[in-house]
């Protein structure tokens, strides 16, 4: 298979189905999981009481159905504890496929990430607990983690992770779910926001956790106006729309009406996603990311040296003509359906079949 080479990275691993030793040696040494004997008997005990309730519920549908006259409702009393064991123990053998299939498909993706870091020098962690960033998305709610997390150091750092926190809101609560890359920067600077409307989200076409100050609202200028918000504190104006020229933010718009928020915070610069994850296994999302990364770390060494930015009516009628570097459509890892959780639906249906033609 011919290695497809991305700006400079080796995208091949992403595409590459692993084999049964190598996902064995993954789960293993990276991921820490070893298959027990404990492990084992707590799914069978988790079997045998799933099945009992949903037994009971389907004991209790039977029972309701069985008071009607005729025929069929005499063969359901003759049958019901039959019936109400057999639907419950196929129903949850059915259950527990599709979950296993759900999990190997997320180790799959580990892997293939895994994979591909160690092709393009990229440090990989399946997880990190409190991570300590100092972004927007960052600071609320408990439980926060950072999945699937790859980093780059060296001259142009890179950092790439899907972030998930759980945010209590009374007696319930919500999930907060998103993903990032972010670059690092040789200064520190005041917080900025390039906040996107175009994905027509919450608070006024904002998915941002947190709303920026309106006072810092800063117009943007170019055609990127109504898709994006600037906030920043007087003090940065120059910088950041000498960052933010319209060749650069077009290439935070995506296909449809979805776009991916920018935040500068101390000496970070991040790049957020709300709608879909950047620590996946599709090679245009990675390309994109690569792309994007130089692109932002030129402009920043640009501004770093001091050297005049392009002209914004130049680089506005050039992004008009040819929008670059637009982010890909998302492509999942494709999993196939598993036929195998279609074999205790079948076992169940003839279970009816023998007991209703009894």
């Amino acid at each position: 298979m011919k290695a497809e080479a991305d700006a400079g990275l080796d995208t091949t691993p992403l595409t590459v189905t692993s084999t049964r030793a190598e996902m064995r040696e993954f789960t293993t040494r990276v991921l820490g999981r070893r298959r027990r004997w404990n492990v084992w008997v707590g799914l069978l005990v988790l079997y045998l009481v799933a099945t009992a309730a949903v037994a009971a519920l389907v004991l209790v549908a039977l029972i309701l159905g069985a008071l009607g006259t005729g025929a069929l409702a005499e063969r359901l009393r003759d049958h019901t504890l039959l019936l109400s064991a057999g639907t419950a123990a196929c129903l949850v053998a059915a259950v527990f496929i599709w979950v296993a299939h759900r999990i190997k498909g997320n180790q799959e993706e580990l892997f293939r990430l895994h994979r591909f870091a160690a092709a393009n020098g990229f440090d990989f962690a399946p997880e990190v607990k409190e991570p300590d960033l100092p972004g927007l998305i960052f600071q609320r709610g408990t439980l926060r983690r950072c999945s699937a997390r790859l980093r780059r150091f060296g001259p142009r750092p890179l950092e790439v992770a899907d972030y998930t926190a759980w945010i209590g809101k009374g007696r319930a609560g919500e999930s907060l779910h998103w993903s990032y890359f972010a670059l690092t920067l040789d200064q520190r600077m005041p917080q900025i926001v390039l906040d996107a409307r175009a994905d027509e989200g919450r608070l006024l076409g904002s998915t941002l956790p947190v709303q920026p100050a309106q006072d810092r609202r800063t117009p943007l200028g170019g055609p990127f106006e109504e898709a994006f918000r600037l906030f920043c504190p007087p003090e940065a104006e120059g910088w950041a729309r000498s960052l933010f020229t319209p060749d650069i933010v077009a290439r935070f718009v995506g296909p449809g009406k979805t776009a991916f928020d920018v935040e500068v915070v101390e000496d970070r610069l991040f790049v957020y996603s709300h709608l879909r994850s950047l620590s996946c296994c599709d090679p245009r999302t990675w390309r994109w990311m690569s792309e994007t990364a130089d692109a932002l770390y030129a402009r920043l060494e640009d501004l770093n040296d001091k050297v005049a930015t392009p002209d914004p009516v130049g680089a506005e009628s050039e992004a008009a003509e040819r929008p670059i570097g637009l982010a890909p459509p998302y492509a999942r890892l494709r999993r196939p359906f598993p036929v195998t959780a279609l074999v205790p639906l079948l076992v169940m249906v003839g279970v009816w079949a023998v007991a209703l033609a009894a």
